[in-house]
């Protein structure tokens, strides 16, 4: 059984004050009971069929007498609202692999944090690869009040995906023509990639002249290792990226709002504001990935290796983005076109045919890579 060291994301002195925030100052000075954060992540390690780690809650201020307090598992609506507040789409850990070593500990007058309580979950050998499950624990006192907003931690756990086969594009390409009338509104470009070096102008995916997502555009101005978004509007990064590095890159266009972002690794990095009405991906050249073979202005190879490659007919949100980079369910709802080149996906006669079964694109012959070492997005 292995005790495992987890980090956290939020920082529970935010927490603390978004909780204290409409409370009078008499509230304020009585101890409160909460969870100092309110998020971890728990990787499950390879084989590993059962981890354990602890658990402590902690009071706002001390207490004149010992303090007890109670854990228990959240009911599965914590989740629900979690994933409608966040865009998200959590499930829940199945409860019966799930087992604490006693349901209450106790804060000693005089102290700030509860003895510890030992959280063991089981049957971590046939969790999924790529998904992730949340287990909500929550935290209440029979003699004092629990703090708003703070009284639940939520435990992500998750089984890395290990993605080894990927796809090289050295002047390789798919080209896609979409059903006859697509008109996307809003949209979201998505890719995984990593780039050897750096031309100048590289193709990721898109339409190019209509809306084209790309790396460098030096004869525009562009620096040749930033991400741009090009066609009837125009817009890039600042910030270069590196050669010889994953990368998780999107391109978002929400037409109600007009918002449009760049984002790598979950995070935007630029954006800008559109009154697109939406666009046709078949028009112009047609819709490209990784080159633009044929065109008169040059074909724009993208020199590197490129995997997950999406495309949605609606905006993803920051979280969708994050929660998602190394892997989706083929059959979301807006999921146009999806590529994961791991070698799963079928290439004859000059087609390749994409993992939603819709798309079958015509290829000069995309080779998967074997990876000595898997992908990492950090």
């Amino acid at each position: 059984m292995n005790k495992k060291i987890f980090k956290y994301i939020a920082i529970g002195c935010m927490a603390l004050s978004f909780g204290a925030c409409n409370e009078t100052e008499g509230d304020l000075l009585e101890p409160k009971v909460y969870f100092e954060n309110k998020e971890y992540t728990i990787e499950v390690e390879d084989n590993s069929e059962q981890m354990s780690f602890d658990l402590t809650a902690r009071l706002t201020t001390m207490a004149a007498s010992q303090v007890d307090v109670i854990y228990s598992i959240a009911d599965s609506s914590v989740i629900k609202e979690y994933n409608s507040r966040f865009g998200t789409n959590y499930q829940m850990f199945d409860t019966e692999n799930v087992k604490l070593s006693s349901p209450s500990s106790v804060i000693k007058s005089g102290q700030l944090y509860a003895d510890n309580v030992e959280i063991e979950i089981s049957h971590l050998d046939v969790l999924e690869e790529g998904k992730t499950f949340v287990l909500p624990v929550s935290v209440r006192s029979n003699s004092i009040a629990s703090l708003p907003g703070t009284n639940i931690a939520y435990f992500f756990i998750t089984k890395p995906l290990k993605i080894k086969e990927v796809g090289q594009f050295w002047n390789n390409y798919i080209s896609v023509r979409f059903p006859t009338g697509t008109f996307f509104k809003s949209f979201t470009y998505e890719a995984l990639v990593n780039v050897s070096y750096f031309s100048g102008n590289e193709t990721i995916l898109g339409t190019e002249g209509v809306m084209i997502f790309r790396i460098g555009d030096t004869g525009g101005g562009t620096p040749k290792d930033c991400l741009e978004a090009a066609g009837r509007q125009k817009y890039n990064m600042t910030e270069g990226l590196q050669t010889n590095q994953w990368y998780h890159v999107a391109l978002t266009y929400d037409q109600s709002s007009g918002k449009t972002g760049i984002y790598v690794n979950g995070v935007k990095k630029a954006g800008s504001e559109w009154a697109l009405a939406g666009f046709d991906p078949n028009s112009d050249i047609g819709f490209n990935i990784g080159k633009l073979p044929g065109f008169q202005w040059g074909e724009r190879p993208l020199m590197g290796y490129m995997s997950e490659i999406r495309v949605w007919s609606v905006a993803r949100t920051e979280n969708q983005l994050k929660q998602n980079m190394l892997n989706v369910d083929p059959k979301s709802e807006g999921l146009e076109l999806y590529y994961k080149l791991d070698g799963s996906e079928k290439q004859e006669n000059g087609y390749i045919t994409d993992s939603t079964g819709k798309i079958k694109g015509s290829t000069n012959g995309i080779q998967i890579q074997t990876l000595d070492v898997p992908v990492t997005i950090e």
